[in-house]
């Protein structure tokens, strides 16, 4: 049995949904012919076998994402941002649209949402709630319960690139200086050690913080979204699994930082960076502050280039020692050659000898 009632003059409905659950919703009207026309709408659709709600849909889409968690395939911190972002999109579309249907959901503006979400936050993170709300729509267009790409016309934007990047002297300045850190110590620094092997290899603080010292035996596969790294010191190699990309790479010209950092190693430690607090791995906050911390002191530095600058100037420099660009991207875990294009940053020196070939 269903209602109508007024609050400070617009029309509500009140009754059940498809899942007989009770609801009160604003008709934004204040004639009350067309609420009542509008109200035998709503009888009518739930009475019948009526489209989901939205709400029906994310709640389903979110149960499918956690049970994408269960078997592997997705991280908990993909969907611990599904549910912070999706709710938050619901109440929008409630507050602005009532209770919608999935046939309704092409008078969605969502520029709308995208306008009022940059008033609050920075446009890096409406970035972020977009592709969330991105993967929810393209998953329900999927299943067929809707037909048109809902953010075709509004434009995400897109995080800011980071272009600070060392250039060839500064990169080569940092590396000597980690030498001389290393050289000149009884006992060398652990992040002098962990800096070199970034310098050396591009990897990223996420996967060096998670280096172990042998493959245990969950640290298999490339199609679920568990990432792992270890060392095969038989080889000399380095087995990095990450945003569910497979690479090994050859570590054996830097053997040397293993070696010091096994001096140091308790027989339970199972990671290279152990935490002395806990049983686990230094934390890629302890790593980012530390490295903050170093990398100030060198003076041939025009500023403290962060880790991931060192990865795009990992990336730079053996593009300009002519390393093919596809072994660049399998050495640093891209996924294309375009990114790895993307993260190379060429100044006009390095283009001299392309022009004196034009004469």
């Amino acid at each position: 049995m269903s209602s109508l009632y007024q609050k400070r003059g617009i029309f509500y409905y009140q009754g059940k949904n498809e899942d007989g659950n009770r609801i009160q919703q604003s008709l934004r009207t204040r004639d009350r012919a067309e609420a009542k026309e509008k109200k035998e709408k709503l009888d009518e659709r739930f009475s019948t076998d009526t489209p989901s709600t939205l709400v029906k849909l994310v709640e389903d889409y979110l149960e499918h994402r956690r049970r994408k968690v269960e078997r592997d395939e997705l991280s908990d911190q993909t969907v611990g941002t599904d549910e912070y972002v999706l709710p938050r999109f619901l109440e929008w579309t409630k507050r602005e649209y009532g209770e919608l249907f999935a046939d309704e959901l092409d008078r969605v503006d969502l520029s709308g949402y995208k306008e009022e979400r940059l008033l609050d936050v920075s446009p890096t993170t409406v970035g972020k709630d977009l592709r969330h709300i991105q993967s929810f729509l393209s998953h329900i267009r999927k299943r067929g319960v809707i037909s048109e790409e809902l953010l075709q016309s509004v434009e995400i934007p897109q995080p800011r690139r980071r272009d600070v990047v060392p250039n060839e002297r500064e990169f080569q300045a940092l590396k000597k200086w980690l030498d001389e850190q290393i050289e000149e110590a009884e006992k060398p620094k652990w992040i002098h050690l962990l800096m070199k092997l970034a310098c050396h290899t591009g990897m990223r603080l996420g996967e060096i913080a998670i280096l172990k010292w042998r493959r245990g035996p969950e640290d298999v596969g490339t199609g679920h979204a568990r990432n792992y790294v270890y060392l095969t010191p038989e080889e000399q190699t380095l087995t990095i699994k990450f945003k569910r990309k497979l690479r090994v790479i050859p570590v054996g010209q830097i053997w040397n930082i293993f070696e010091e950092l096994k001096e140091r190693r308790e027989p339970s430690d199972t990671f290279v960076f152990s935490s002395p607090m806990t049983d686990s791995h230094l934390t890629v906050s302890t790593l980012c502050h530390n490295w903050k911390d170093e990398v100030k002191k060198v003076d041939a530095l025009s500023r403290p280039y962060t880790s991931h600058s060192i990865r795009h100037g990992v990336v730079t420099h053996l593009l300009r020692q002519g390393v093919p660009v596809y072994k660049v991207g399998k050495i640093v875990g891209h996924s294309s050659e375009k990114i790895t294009e993307r993260y190379s940053h060429f100044i006009p020196d390095d283009l001299e000898d392309a022009m004196d070939l034009l004469g």
